[in-house]
């Protein structure tokens, strides 16, 4: 007999918690609460107030010493940042220098206000003649990084925006100086530059894949409660000159969110029983509550954005990953870009061994990291997304690993060579 789906729902949720959530340190109680716009908004005080970039986390910042040898770029609010701050921040963290914690606070309080002011959905116009590039995933590899962005895609500018697709820390032990020189892109050309929150822009993955742990070591615990505030206000997809859709991961999910123990063992079959005939609308997105940590069972929609992936069969199935978290097919994809009159998507999430590959029609993944957590072997590639004629035509540039200290990747992770006592 099949069970409800709301038994389904709860037992699955369960497994979620006792799988994913265990680790996440214990003062963190509740969510802050976003959910999509067809479901309860429920709204839960998730960090102390400090955390929330109010005057008094201000106050602290200001009240930070900054080293006396310290000779890297100063900070000194939004329009101290200019390229050469960016220059000099690229090469102090190139030396293996370290930004003053003073500094990191005051960017990321300023980067918060900015994200503040954005939606869940935003929309950017790509003008006939110009370009956007989409960066997929970076997870942390600073030197891969820093050779993407001064040999493939140039720093950002008005001419020459970029929109970072989520996953830009965990496992890759650089991960405070990926995100601190994002900031800086941000803070330095905020309409140039644009966000996707992606699934490791979370408590969740944080805790467990090196990135708290990193942030401890290199600061302190607190300033973790910061940047996971500006990542839940990262948005949750872009589309480009009305055209294109950008997500991190993947699209909306079946209706019914059930989850029984035969769909791992005959996926196919429970393409026939999850559905979706209802399609969510980008206005729906763009009116989601996205200020949230996300779990299946409050944020489902969040989830689809930041957890999901394509599949070559028709349908919806359940994913690997984690449970209560849903694969995609073809007409899963072709419905949703027809409703929402969009030409194809772009989504990152996933390794490819040329760093992008079309996983399923009008479905194109983009993967930005290079040798994966130094064992993949995968090259990784860049969208360049330009308007000729009133489309947007894309084309990818791959690139390879870089050459870096001898520094492992995860070694923040529990148990790992630099995690934290």
């Amino acid at each position: 007999m099949r069970r409800s789906s709301a038994a389904v729902a709860v037992l699955a949720f369960g497994l979620w918690a006792c799988l994913h959530l265990a680790w996440v340190a214990p003062r963190l109680t509740g969510s802050r609460a976003g959910s999509s716009s067809h479901n309860q908004v429920r709204t839960v005080s998730r960090v102390p107030r400090m955390a929330r970039g109010g005057e008094d986390l201000r106050a602290y910042a200001q009240s930070l010493p900054v080293p006396p040898d310290y000779t890297g770029p100063p900070y000194q609010g939004p329009a101290s940042v200019n390229d050469a701050f960016i220059d000099h921040l690229l090469g102090l963290y190139k030396q293996q220098g370290k930004l003053p914690m003073k500094y990191a606070y005051m960017m990321a309080l300023d980067v918060l206000d900015l994200l503040k002011q954005e939606k869940s959905l935003q929309r950017v116009a790509v003008p006939p003649g110009s370009k956007i590039t989409v960066v997929g995933d970076l997870h942390g590899q600073y030197f891969d990084f820093v050779h993407m962005i001064q040999e493939v895609t140039g720093k950002p500018s008005p001419q020459n925006p970029i929109l970072f697709n989520g996953d830009f820390v965990d496992r890759g032990p650089w991960s405070v100086e990926v995100l601190l020189c994002l900031y800086a892109f941000k803070l330095q050309n905020p309409t140039a530059v644009h966000f996707n929150r992606g699934n490791h822009e979370s408590e969740m993955t944080n805790y467990q894949y090196g990135f708290a742990g990193e942030v401890q070591v290199k600061y302190e615990k607190k300033l973790m409660e910061l940047f996971s505030e500006t990542f839940r206000y990262l948005p949750l997809a872009t589309v480009l000159e009305n055209q294109v859709f950008v997500a991190h991961a993947g699209l909306p999910g079946p209706e019914e969110r059930l989850w029984e123990d035969w769909m791992q063992k005959a996926p196919d079959e429970a393409a026939g029983v999850l559905k979706r005939d209802r399609q969510i609308t980008l206005a729906e997105i763009e009116a989601t509550n996205r200020v949230c940590e996300p779990n299946p069972m409050e944020f489902p929609l969040v989830i689809d954005f930041l957890w999901s992936d394509p599949k070559g069969a028709n349908g919806y199935g359940p994913s690997t990953r984690v449970p209560m978290v849903y694969t995609f097919g073809p007409d899963v994809a072709q419905r949703f870009l027809a409703a929402n009159n969009l030409k194809y998507m772009l989504r990152s999430h996933e390794t490819k061994s040329a760093g992008y590959q079309e996983t399923i029609p009008n479905v194109v993944t983009v993967f930005s990291a290079p040798n994966y957590i130094d064992r993949a072997g995968n090259l990784a590639a860049v969208a360049v997304l330009t308007n000729q004629g009133g489309s947007l035509e894309k084309q990818f540039v791959q690139f390879q690993h870089q050459p870096h200290p001898d520094i492992e990747s995860g070694a923040y992770m529990k148990g790992k060579s630099l995690a934290p006592a």
